[in-house]
């Protein structure tokens, strides 16, 4: 039996618009940086076409199961508006055959109230695993679940549990077992945090073996977290700043600034580049939570990591999609997703 959610983002959001200009710091430019001036120009612009695919409700992030036959998109959905049934699942999207299913859960713990938002996925030998943050605000839990993927079934492995994960967002996994994972906030949903722009979120290692530790520390609203071998990247909200680090025995040392992005949000790997998506217009995006009509623009940028150069890679004013928080390159489509409609939105170059 899954318990119904009562948090609402959409609405809990109640502040003057003097209060709201203070977030994500406004005066803040789009995209500075020492290291990048400006955008390079983009080898993805303008798709020919544009399309929306159907989801279920907030498909806030999105993996790519390359090791399927056919490859598919597994999507992390969960509903976040009021006036939008309580939803939770994760999706299994191909998008070329606009094939769309429910991944049945087997072996769940009862009672579990599971409301998806930051996943992982990994390969550990012959097995793919599936990590999956879920949230039960209600009862104030917010464990990470291991699942292991058969086919169209995720099948339950353990779940992974801290009195540290006190408003888990992003994590990524690693197949001996281990992962890091990034606390968004100090206190969830703590509105206080976000107008003094206070850097109280941290990201926490898991060993693998039942041991929990705070890795880094002093972040401005951690939304995007992903590692390359033992490089790890996080993206700092608050602070529009993507950072780096090397992760060494359990900590997260040698911190390092890559580049300056306007409220990004969730990080994917491509080919050793980064796809960060950003969140622009802090004020925009604030009005959209409550309202869908209201509109907030999508971004999406390209980032070498050596360099901290740029590429945007798609941007649009919100008419067509709106508040992107996960984008991926699937074949030639790029692949966004966002935070509250039931809806995936596909570029694809060769149609």
């Amino acid at each position: 039996m899954i318990k119904k959610n009562t948090l609402r983002v959409g609405n809990s959001i109640k502040l003057p618009t003097l209060l709201l200009f203070l977030l994500f710091s406004p005066f803040a430019p789009l995209i500075s940086s020492p290291l990048s001036r400006s955008y390079l120009p983009s080898p993805f612009s303008p798709y020919p076409t544009f399309r929306l695919l159907e989801s279920g409700y907030g498909p806030e992030d999105i993996v790519v199961d390359s090791l399927h036959n056919p490859p598919r998109l597994l999507i992390s959905c969960a509903s976040r508006r009021a006036e939008y049934p309580v939803y939770g699942e994760i999706e299994s999207i191909q998008p070329n055959s606009n094939t769309r299913l429910v991944m049945k859960r087997i072996g769940d713990p009862e009672g579990l109230a599971f409301r998806p938002h930051g996943i992982s996925l990994i390969q550990a030998g012959e097995i793919q695993y599936l990590y999956v943050i879920t949230h039960d605000d209600k009862n104030e839990r917010h464990p990470i679940i291991q699942y292991q993927i058969e086919d169209d079934e995720l099948i339950f492995i353990r779940m992974l549990e801290s009195k540290l994960l006190v408003s888990p967002n992003a994590l990524q996994a690693f197949p001996d077992g281990s992962l890091v994972v990034c606390n968004d906030a100090a206190v969830r949903n703590s509105m206080k945090e976000k107008i003094y722009m206070q850097k109280k979120g941290n990201v926490l290692f898991y060993d693998g073996q039942g041991n929990w530790t705070i890795a880094a520390l002093s972040l401005g609203m951690p939304a995007g977290l992903t590692g390359i071998g033992n490089q790890i990247f996080v993206s700092a909200t608050l602070e529009n700043k993507l950072y780096s680090y090397n992760l060494r025995d359990g900590q997260l040392l040698d911190k390092k600034l890559v580049c300056r992005i306007k409220g990004p949000d969730n990080i994917r790997i491509s080919h050793d580049k980064l796809i960060i998506t950003s969140h622009s217009k802090p004020i925009k995006f604030i009005f959209h939570t409550k309202k869908k009509s209201r509109h907030s623009p999508s971004l999406v940028v390209l980032v070498d990591p050596a360099s901290g150069k740029q590429i945007r890679l798609f941007y649009d004013n919100g008419k067509q999609i709106n508040a992107a928080s996960v984008a991926v390159l699937f074949n030639n489509q790029l692949v966004i997703g966002q935070i509250f409609e039931p809806f995936i939105g596909i570029y694809d170059k060769n149609r």
